[in-house]
Formats: structure tokens, C-alpha cells, sequence
């Protein structure tokens, strides 16, 4: 293979003066290359670079790229503030890197981004901006929108990815030094404009609760997009749904794939690994290198059919064109079928319900299970309406509406689950939806994420409606609906099995995905159920060693208690910490945070000590008012 030279903290100088910093990988021997960057906030001296991509980038040198690894403006070892998330800013600073690094003496003049999660998001928004040199993109469980796809979901106040996980971890990662740490002095500067500027992000979502402008200032526009597009995703991770319609909406070339993942990149995935790396490979092979493999002729979905099924196929567009409109009406014995009663069903709402499907969530993607645990506790103690015994094997493939003739007796959020139960009892969970409402009488639809999805002969589908979904979404105070037969029915997109048309996957690489300074970590996942006060409690425990360098490691501990007691959800509470310590030969430096989230307030408390002394502290706080009845 080809050794790979490497220059660390690269400055980028942006137009107002400010320098982004990059880690620079190049094939060794001089040459013009194309360029592939990865641009986000996880410090590429750290989780975000040296750990989380390190292989990537050498494995892509070693095959004729020039790859960077790029600190947002802010963060990491950028200069900077970085005040708010997702802001037009990091667009506008990274459309002028990429031409700043097409113009270099190392660079083709053809460059390439991509990246999971928060990088995958700054590769849509940048091309968006249509920099002159962005040849192609590969965005991977990523959306155009993060406030429909993670803030408030659906509409919905969402509940521990925002309160309790991502959002307290950025307070941490956002306010610690830069861990590339120069001998003039240059981080310390940066360090302390940091830590006087760098406001917690998860502040914002509080302040703007509703899709106001500063929302939609953060929405990029797929529609303007060029450069040609592979977005990959899961069906179980946050984005699925906000991927398929950036995907319609891209008029660039463009690919799909879809698998039945969370927040895990392809090949390193538990359940149903596939090559991705080979793909994305082949895919900036064509449009950066201008290699005719072919792949532009090829069928442009891959997608994995979950279930009875468990296969990858080819598809040739979404929605699936022999897919068919099936309509299932809610009969008085609260069966799906083709007879719609003429009755009605009152159901009182309980904030517990949803914990039993906490491992189809992203952040869960460490446990050994990989699919969703056994839904029945759930579907007891929802408004759960099941059909016949499936003659056949049954397809779904698209997204599945529910229209729900109710009246509510105060404001509340509809949850609405479609399950695979099997002869034994056994409920999976195939997908979900989410709408909130207002007091009295109305008919709503609620859109479940798309999903492609076999039922086995024999087995029945259920519908579950619930007014929580905890502690996915945040819960309302206590409530009921009334739900009318007859105006109730569940429409899904259905077909019959097809023969697959299996791609012709090149080899997997998990190894390419894993750098050096990846000393692992561990997960621990409870849920606790207090009977005497009829409290659950969902418990996370997190954490992660890394070595930045010869004589420097670092190591991330999370832990996080939600709980929500049945007859009081207003009382819900989330509680937060995060402990990352930086340590040398010389000494360390601890970041120490606590977020306490309630229905109605927030607080964020900061310690950071170096070599045993406090060195910062800071608390913020923040009430949010409450909803108007």
C-alpha cells in the first residue's frame, strides 16, 4: 500500500480573518489530488478525527486522495465562536474551504465531503451554497433540516436525544481546550475566547420552541444542490424519513441507501453490514476522478427489507412504483380489517408508554441487540388494535398514514406505532409517527416514517395509539381522546414480495472505518421501573478512551437518568453528566458538566479544572412558558 504523509493542524483562512484547522492526509511522492473533507464539530485532534476517521483518511491517501479532516469554526482547534448550531455561518465557511483547498498546489482541483451524523449535515448544507468545486457529496444519517429531523421531531418536543444525550455532551466538548496544543501559545487564545463566548447550544432550542425564522435559516435547500449525492441512512435512525425526502428533492445525480441501522456507519454495523466504503469509494472514483465504473447507470436505491424478509435489493426509484395503496378500518371489536364500526373508544393516556422500543433509537446503536425489544408491555398499555392472520407474505414499502377520528380533553401528542405481531405474541416494532394536537374534536393524520418491511404468513399487524411516547418525546400532562370507528382508518403502502435484486456488493471494510487511537469504550442501557411510585426511569451509562497522541489520552463519561412518574408527567426530569478528561505527563484538564431538564426549565452547570484546580465555572438557565390551553 502507499504511505501517506500527514500535516496536523493545517490553517485555513476564512474571508473576516478567522482560520478553520485541518489534519491533512496526502498520498506520499507529490501529485495533484482530489480532495475529500469531513467538517464538523467533534474535534478532529480527538473523537472527530484521530479516532472517528483516521482510517478513512488514510485508507482514501493510500487510493489517491487528498482527505482533511475539518474543525468548525469555534471548535476543535478553529478559531472563533461557534454560538449557534447549524448556522448559515459554518455553510458560508466551508463553501470557502472547499475552494480554498481547490486551489492548493496538492489539490486537483476537484473536492469531495461527506461524513456521519453532524459531518454528513455540514456536507448538505455547504453544497447547497453550490461551491464551484464540490464535485460530489456522500451525507450518511445526516438531514437538510435539523429541527424536523432531531429538535422537534415531526413537531414534537423531543425528549433524551436533545435533553439528556447530545445536547450535554456538546456543552462539554464545545468549552474544552483545543487538544492540539502548540508550543507559541496559539490554543490558549483560542481556548479562552472560547470559553468567554461559546454560549450551550441546547440553550437554542429552548429559546425557539416552534418553526420560526431561526429555524428555517437553518434549513438547507436540496433543490439548489449540484454535486452529485449519495445519501445513505437506516430505516431505525433518526433521519430516515428527512433522508428519503432530501433524496426526491435533489435534482444532482443521486443515490439511496437505506439498511436497518441506527447511528453506525455501514460496514461497522450489527445487524446486516453491507459495503458501503466500496460504494462511496466507486462514487468519488466517478465524479472526483472521473472514473467510468458505471455507477451512474446502475439501479440508483439500494434498500434492505427488514423482517420476514432480511434482504438487499436493487430499486429503481421511491416511492416503490408496484407498491399499492392497502386502507385497513378500525371495526368496534378494534380489529383492522375492511369494516369500519360505528363505536367508540375512550383511552386515557399513560407517560410510560414507549420504553420498550428504546433500542430502535440511534443512541442505543452500542447494545448487542440491534433490533427493537419485544413491543407487547407498549402495545398494552396503548389503544391497540390488531388484524387478521396474513394469508401470505406482505410488503410495505413507503410511508404508512393513520387518520384518527378523536376528540382530546386537553393538548397532547399522538403516538402512533405500526407493529409485526408473530403467532407466539411477539410485537416488532416496523415504524412510527408522531403529531401533537389541541383540546376537542378534530380528524388528524399522522405520517409514519418510511419503512421497507415484510410481514411473515400468519403473522398480523397492529396498530397503537398513545398519547406518550417516553422518553423519545418529552410527555404532556396527563389526558384522553375518544376515538371514533368510523372515521379511523390506517392506510399503508403494500405489495407483493418481489424477487430481489441483490447489488453486487463489493467486499466489507470494517477495519478501514477504526483509526489507531480508538481505545474503546462500553454501554450500559437500563430501564427501571419504580412500582411504588409508578416512576420509569431510563438509565444510559457511556464511555470512551482515546489516545491523541503519544502521551495524551482522553476519556468521555456520560451517564443520564429520564424519568417520568405515571400520574404526574409534568414532573418529568432529565438529569445529565458528562466528565471528559484530557490527560499529559504534565497534567490534565477535567470538563465537568450537569443539565437538568424539566417540562418548564433548564440549567447547565460548567467546571473545568486544570491540574486540580478550578479554572472555569459557569451556570445558565433558562425557563421555557408553558403552552397556552
Amino acid at each position: 500500500m502507499a504511505e501517506v504523509a500527514i500535516e496536523r493542524n493545517l490553517l485555513i483562512p476564512m474571508s473576516d480573518g478567522v482560520r478553520l484547522a485541518a489534519d491533512l492526509y496526502l498520498p506520499k511522492g507529490g501529485g495533484k489530488w482530489p480532495a475529500l473533507i469531513n467538517y464538523g464539530p467533534y474535534h478532529k485532534d480527538g473523537r472527530g478525527g484521530r479516532t472517528a476517521v483516521d482510517g478513512f483518511n488514510r485508507h482514501m491517501a493510500q487510493r489517491g486522495y487528498a482527505c482533511l479532516s475539518l474543525d468548525i469554526r469555534g471548535l476543535g482547534s478553529s478559531e472563533g465562536v461557534a454560538a449557534e448550531p447549524m448556522a448559515a455561518q459554518e455553510a458560508k465557511d466551508g463553501h470557502e474551504a472547499v475552494e480554498w483547498i481547490a486551489k492548493q498546489s496538492w489539490c486537483s482541483g476537484k473536492v469531495g465531503m461527506w461524513g456521519v451524523s453532524y459531518p454528513g449535515i455540514t456536507s448538505l448544507s455547504v453544497a447547497a451554497t453550490r461551491p464551484k468545486s464540490l464535485a460530489a457529496i456522500v451525507p450518511i444519517h445526516a438531514t437538510a433540516d435539523i429541527r424536523r429531523g432531531f429538535l422537534q421531531i415531526q413537531g414534537c418536543r423531543t425528549g433524551f436525544w436533545c435533553d439528556a444525550d447530545w445536547g450535554p455532551r456538546m456543552v462539554g466538548w464545545n468549552l474544552m481546550p483545543p487538544l492540539h496544543q502548540d508550543t507559541k501559545g496559539r490554543w490558549a487564545r483560542i481556548w479562552r475566547e472560547r470559553l468567554e463566548n461559546n454560549p450551550p447550544w441546547i440553550m437554542d432550542w429552548w429559546e425557539h420552541t416552534g418553526p420560526d425564522k431561526y429555524w428555517s435559516s437553518r434549513a438547507a435547500d436540496m433543490t439548489k444542490i449540484k454535486a452529485p449525492t449519495f445519501n445513505i441512512c437506516g430505516w431505525r435512525d433518526l433521519y430516515a424519513e428527512d433522508t428519503i425526502a432530501d433524496y426526491l428533492a435533489i435534482k444532482a445525480p443521486k443515490r439511496l441507501m437505506m439498511g436497518p441501522w441506527k447511528h453506525a456507519f455501514p460496514d461497522l454495523a450489527l445487524d446486516a453490514p453491507c459495503a458501503a466504503l466500496r460504494e462511496m469509494e466507486r462514487w468519488f472514483d466517478r465524479w472526483l476522478k472521473g472514473e467510468k465504473n458505471g455507477i451512474e447507470n446502475e439501479p440508483p436505491i439500494y434498500l434492505h427489507v427488514q423482517g420476514h424478509a432480511a434482504e438487499w435489493r436493487h430499486e429503481d426509484a421511491w416511492p416503490i412504483a408496484r407498491a399499492k395503496t392497502t386502507t385497513f378500518k378500525v371495526s368496534d371489536e378494534l380489529t383492522l380489517g375492511k369494516t369500519a364500526g360505528k363505536g367508540r373508544t375512550v383511552y386515557a393516556s399513560d407517560p410510560t408508554v414507549g420504553a420498550e422500543s428504546i433500542a430502535w433509537d440511534p443512541w442505543s446503536s452500542g447494545l448487542a441487540q440491534e433490533r427493537p425489544w419485544d413491543q407487547s408491555r407498549d402495545d398494552a398499555q396503548s389503544l391497540a388494535i390488531t388484524g387478521e392472520r396474513l394469508d401470505g407474505a406482505l410488503d410495505i414499502l413507503g410511508a404508512a398514514a393513520a387518520t384518527l377520528d378523536l376528540e382530546a380533553t386537553a393538548p397532547a401528542t399522538v403516538s402512533v406505532k405500526l407493529s409485526d405481531v408473530a403467532p407466539n405474541g411477539r410485537s416488532t416494532l416496523i415504524t412510527m409517527g408522531w403529531k401533537e394536537i389541541g383540546a376537542g374534536k378534530a380528524v388528524i393524520e399522522v405520517t409514519l416514517r418510511p419503512t421497507a418491511y415484510r410481514l411473515a404468513p400468519g403473522h398480523r399487524l397492529r396498530l397503537s395509539v398513545a398519547l406518550a411516547d417516553f422518553p423519545r418525546i418529552w410527555p404532556n400532562e396527563a389526558s384522553a381522546i375518544t376515538l371514533r370507528h368510523a372515521g379511523t382508518r390506517l392506510v399503508v403502502p403494500t405489495a407483493k414480495p418481489a424477487r430481489a435484486r441483490v447489488p453486487n456488493w463489493g467486499p466489507l471494510q470494517p477495519e478501514k472505518m477504526k483509526g489507531p487511537g480508538d481505545l474503546g469504550g462500553w454501554q450500559r442501557w437500563s430501564i427501571d421501573r419504580d412500582l411504588s411510585n409508578d416512576v420509569v426511569t431510563l438509565i444510559g451509562d457511556r464511555e470512551e478512551s482515546q489516545k491523541l497522541d503519544a502521551e495524551t489520552t482522553m476519556i468521555n463519561r456520560h451517564t443520564y437518568r429520564v424519568s417520568v412518574q405515571k400520574s404526574r408527567p409534568g414532573l418529568a426530569r432529565s438529569v445529565a453528566k458528562q466528565e471528559a478528561t484530557v490527560s499529559r505527563p504534565v497534567g490534565a484538564t477535567i470538563v465537568n458538566t450537569e443539565v437538568i431538564a424539566t417540562t418548564h426549565e433548564l440549567s447547565i452547570d460548567v467546571k473545568i479544572r486544570v491540574d486540580g484546580e478550578l479554572f472555569f465555572a459557569r451556570r445558565w438557565a433558562k425557563t421555557r412558558k408553558a403552552k397556552k390551553k
